[in-house]
Order: C-alpha cells, then structure tokens, then sequence
C-alpha cells in the first residue's frame, strides 16, 4: 500500500490518500493535526520572508542617492547619435577633472560643475593636458 499526498487547496489542509492497486476504491484521512500545527509556522516563515525580499527589491530604486549633474548629462547623451560628446564622472558622480570627446580626438580639463576650464583644451592628435586632481579643482 502506497500513501500519496493529495493536491492542497488550502495552506493549512490536506488529505491522505491511501491507494490499494488490488482495489479500485480509495480512502481519503485528513492529515494529523500535529503535522498540520507543525506547516503553520513554515509556511508563515516562508511568507514574511518573500514580503521582506520583495519589499527591499520594491525600495531598493528609492533608497539610491539622486543622480548628479554629471550623470544627468551623461544619461541625457548616452544613447544620442553617434558622435556625440559624453560626459565622463567618476565613482561619486563627479566630473572627471579630464574630458575627451572620442569622435573629436580632443580633449580639456572641466571644474567641478563641469565648466571648460579656458586655454586646456587639446586639438586632435597632440599630448592631452595634465588637469588638476579634484582636491585643487576650481
């Protein structure tokens, strides 16, 4: 004789069913009470934590820092047409203290707001201007 689990229907019941192969009647025993109390508190652990990780995956976008205006500008042009100049920042969204624009070959040094700094701008094929780090940067 071989014991086979029914579908559920509810979280918290289920039914046994005891199949004999030498008959065609089967019988149907509720699951043991004890075993039903013992599912309880899985089946609600398992619940609060799928609310938990799927709230933090819900919040997760929120909880990040707003973009800079170096990120704003990179993101507006990123997917634009080709050519097109790109701003590069760093990891803290910051202006990198040197500027290339690929398609140009040039290349300048920018404050922290991202403002040419005047007479550091480098034509296509010469040797790029050293910048100030961003500790010294206007």
């Amino acid at each position: 004789m071989r014991q086979l689990v029914t579908p559920v229907t509810d979280p918290l019941k289920g039914e046994v069913e005891e199949v004999d192969h030498n008959s065609q009647t089967t019988e149907r025993q509720p699951v043991n009470p004890l075993e039903e109390c013992r599912r309880r508190p899985i089946i609600m652990a398992t619940l609060t934590i799928i609310l938990l990780v799927s709230t933090v995956f819900a919040l997760g976008d929120a909880m990040k820092r707003p973009k800079t205006p170096c990120e704003r500008a990179r993101d507006a042009v990123i997917n634009g047409p080709p050519g097109v100049y790109v701003p590069t920042c760093d990891c803290q969204g910051e202006y990198t203290p040197e500027q290339h624009w690929g398609s140009t070959g040039s290349s300048w040094c920018v404050t922290r707001t991202g403002q040419k700094i005047l007479g550091t701008e480098t034509p296509p094929g010469t040797a790029s201007v050293k910048c100030a780090c961003s500790g010294s940067r206007r």
